[in-house]
């Protein structure tokens, strides 16, 4: 049997009591350890990925002449997700706004793979993510275009704020320098509303003050994340150093959070944490 990936003729060693869903494991295994992933798998023009592997997988592979697999790179994979998340979410929007019932019905059949996949890329965003799914699982055609208008605004709010994280992570991707430099923009604001988490929890705003140090905590991952894109392998030993002391810091405030000491987070907020903000922020303003 003859193995190509990509189009190029692979060397690959067969047990000759193997079956083509063997084949397909070790291709599998062979990849593990890379970044690359099993993409399609084609035998006589037929996807076998899309078929139930038992109408497959016992085929002798002596019954095989040619077996065409093709591999792509994860970060690949995950923006082809997210552009096809995007066109959903474009998809249900147009759906509600021009009271499209057929359309949204074909829509909300695949709202339970949309949302696996949200969870996939936005593990933290647990809150959101569940308000979408409050909204429309289990939810048909006629009883979301019989909603209030209230209700239909809210509704393509989310959807808006969704399509908005979706867009600026497959930038990520797409060009992570340049999400790098707006994320960076950000930090602007993020130092300002830290330094005021002190005051806001003086003054009885504990909810401001929370809703800040999620926004800090959100800004924070994710400029970890992109960072470690750009300078892989720990590439730049200022940033390396940087987030090992912000990481010490962290852990005295997440200390401070589970002995509900809300003087020491106003503290921590305040003086050690925004300084090193306003440290990474001058660090990024020369690196990109």
């Amino acid at each position: 049997m003859e193995i190509q990936i990509n189009n190029q003729n692979l060397d690959f060693t067969i047990e000759p009591d193997e079956t083509l869903g063997q084949d397909v494991k070790d291709i599998e295994a062979w990849l593990k350890g890379t970044d690359l992933v099993l993409f399609s798998v084609k035998h006589e023009d037929r996807e076998l990925l899309a078929t139930p592997y038992e109408q497959w997988g016992p085929t002798p592979h002596t019954e095989v002449v040619t077996l065409e697999v093709t591999v792509k790179h994860a970060r690949e994979l995950a923006a082809l997700n997210l552009q096809t998340i995007l066109e959903y979410l474009d998809l249900l929007e147009q759906s509600i706004r021009t009271n499209n019932s057929e359309r949204l019905e074909e829509l909300l059949c695949g709202f339970c793979a949309l949302t696996e996949s949200l969870q996939k890329h936005f593990p933290s965003s647990e809150q959101l993510l569940q308000t979408l799914i409050t909204l429309f699982a289990n939810s048909r055609a006629e009883q979301i275009l019989a909603w209030s208008d209230e209700r239909r605004e809210q509704a393509l709010k989310l959807i808006d704020l969704v399509r908005s994280q979706v867009s600026f992570r497959l930038q990520e991707y797409l060009d992570p320098r340049a999400a790098l430099k707006i994320l960076s923009e950000s930090l602007t604001v993020c130092i300002e509303e830290v330094s005021e988490i002190s005051i806001l929890l003086q003054t009885g705003k504990d909810r401001q003050a929370m809703d800040t140090i999620v926004r800090f905590s959100e800004l924070s991952q994710n400029l970890a994340r992109l960072l470690a894109s750009v300078f892989p392998d720990n590439g730049n030993k200022d940033l390396q150093s940087f987030y090992q002391d912000l990481g010490n810091v962290l852990s005295e405030l997440l200390e401070a959070f589970e002995a509900k000491d809300s003087v020491l987070i106003g503290d921590l907020m305040e003086y050690e944490i925004a300084p090193r903000l306003e440290r990474l922020r001058s660090m990024l303003q020369e690196l990109v």
